[in-house]
C-alpha cells in the first residue's frame, strides 16, 4: 500500500454501547499499517447517546464523526452506509460493525486483497462473554480465544466504484436482516468477483442477542413483527429477478436534525382512536388527499377498547366496531413507511405509556420518481 490513504472504514451506529465502539477503534489504532480513515455515521441517535459517542470517536485522529438523519426516522443501516459511501474519498471501502475487534495485521493484509474487479469477505471469530471482558481489559490478540468461527456478510472490502455501480445498499431494508447479503449478491451480478480471505483477523465482541420475540410486542423503540422474514423475502426476490440497481439516483441522501424541527408545526392534525376501519381508511385514502402538507396522525387507545362493556359485547357476539391493538396500529404504520414513505421526511413515536402513536410526515419531501 502506498503512503496515500487508500481505504475508508465505515461504521454505522444508533444508540448502542459506546464502550464497544471504543475498543473497536482502539484495535484500529494498533494496526501496523495506518493508511486508512474511519467514517463514523451516527444515524439518528438520541441526544445524550450522540454526544457521548461523538466525543469518544473524535478522540481518534483517523476517525471523523457524522450525525445524519434524526430521532424520528426508523433505523436504516442501508441509508447510513450509503451516506458513508457517498462521502468516502478513497477508492476502496470497508463496511464495518461496532462489535468488531481488528487484529493488528488486518489493514496490511487487506491491502493485498485490493483489486478493482473484485470484493472480499472475511472470516470472523466469536468471543465468549468472559473472553470479551478479558480483551476489553487489555487487547491481546496473541492469546485471544473464540467459541466458533464463521463467515461475514457485512464486513467486506469493496472498490468504491462497485458500490456506486449498484447504487449502494437497498434502502428498503429497515431494522435488521439481509441487507448485506443483498448487496453482495448485486455486486456479483454487476460483474465483480467475490474473494474470501481465510486468515482470521476479525473478532466479534460478545453482547446479548437481539430479542427477536420482542418484535411481537409494542415498544417505545419501534419494532416490526416478522421484519426479518420480510427483509429476507425482499432479498430473495431481487436474487430471483437478477436485480442490480434497486435505489433511485438520489441514493445516499439523508435528512438532518433541522428536518425533524420542520415537523414540529404540522399543517393538519388527524386524531383517531384505534378503530380498525378508521385507521385503515386514513392510511388507505385520507393521506392521499394531503399531498402538499405536513400531516400529523395521532392514534390513541380508546378507553372503550378496554372497557367491560366492549368485552361483554364481544363475548355475546353483538355488533360493535372492530378495534386494533396498539401493536397492530404500530405494524400497519411501520409497513406504510417501508412501502410508501421511506424516502420522505417523517417522524414516528410511541409514547412511554404505549397508549398513543404519533406519525408526522412532510408530503412536500416526496421525491420525484427516478430510475
Amino acid at each position: 500500500m502506498s503512503e496515500q490513504v487508500k481505504i475508508t472504514i465505515i461504521y454505522t451506529y444508533r444508540n448502542r454501547d459506546a464502550k464497544r465502539v471504543r475498543y473497536s477503534l482502539l484495535s484500529l489504532q494498533q494496526q501496523c499499517v495506518q493508511n486508512f480513515k474511519v467514517l463514523f455515521i451516527d444515524y439518528g441517535s438520541e441526544v445524550q447517546e450522540a454526544k457521548a459517542v461523538q466525543v469518544m470517536v473524535e478522540g481518534f485522529r483517523f476517525a471523523s464523526y457524522h450525525y445524519v438523519a434524526h430521532e424520528g426516522l426508523l433505523w436504516n443501516k442501508s441509508k447510513a452506509l450509503n451516506y458513508g459511501i457517498k462521502h468516502a474519498e478513497t477508492s476502496y471501502i470497508i463496511t464495518s460493525d461496532i462489535d468488531v475487534l481488528f487484529a493488528p495485521q488486518f489493514v496490511k493484509t487487506v491491502a493485498t486483497q485490493i483489486n478493482p474487479g473484485s470484493f472480499s469477505l472475511f472470516q470472523i471469530g466469536y468471543l465468549s462473554k468472559k473472553e470479551t471482558k478479558r480483551q476489553l481489559t487489555n487487547l491481546d490478540f496473541d492469546t485471544i480465544s473464540t467459541t466458533h468461527i464463521g463467515d461475514t456478510f457485512g464486513i467486506a472490502l469493496f472498490p468504491k466504484k462497485a458500490l456506486e455501480t449498484v447504487r449502494g445498499l437497498d434502502e428498503f431494508f429497515h431494522f435488521y436482516g439481509s441487507e448485506d447479503e443483498d448487496l453482495n449478491q448485486r455486486v456479483q451480478m454487476a460483474g465483480y468477483k467475490l474473494k474470501r480471505c481465510n486468515e482470521l483477523m476479525l473478532y466479534h465482541q460478545w453482547h446479548m442477542r437481539y430479542p427477536k420475540k420482542q418484535d411481537n410486542v409494542l415498544h417505545i423503540h419501534p419494532r416490526l413483527t416478522n421484519v426479518v422474514r420480510l427483509n429476507q423475502r425482499h432479498f430473495l426476490w431481487h436474487k430471483a429477478h437478477c436485480k442490480v440497481q434497486t435505489n433511485p439516483k438520489s441514493w445516499g441522501n439523508c435528512y438532518s436534525k433541522a428536518d425533524l424541527k420542520s415537523l414540529e408545526r404540522p399543517d393538519i392534525i388527524i386524531q383517531l382512536d384505534n378503530i380498525l376501519a378508521h385507521v385503515e381508511h386514513c392510511f388507505g385514502v385520507v393521506l392521499a388527499h394531503h399531498s402538499n402538507s405536513i400531516v400529523q396522525i395521532i392514534v390513541s387507545e380508546a378507553p372503550y377498547y378496554k372497557s367491560l362493556k366492549y368485552k361483554l359485547k364481544q363475548a355475546l357476539g353483538k355488533q360493535t366496531q372492530s378495534y386494533m391493538t396498539m401493536k397492530a396500529v404500530n405494524d400497519l404504520i411501520l409497513k406504510e413507511i417501508l412501502y410508501r414513505y421511506r424516502d420522505m421526511n417523517y417522524a414516528y413515536k410511541v409514547t412511554e405509556n404505549l397508549k398513543h402513536i404519533y406519525f408526522t410526515i412532510d408530503f412536500k419531501t416526496r421525491p420525484d420518481d427516478q430510475n
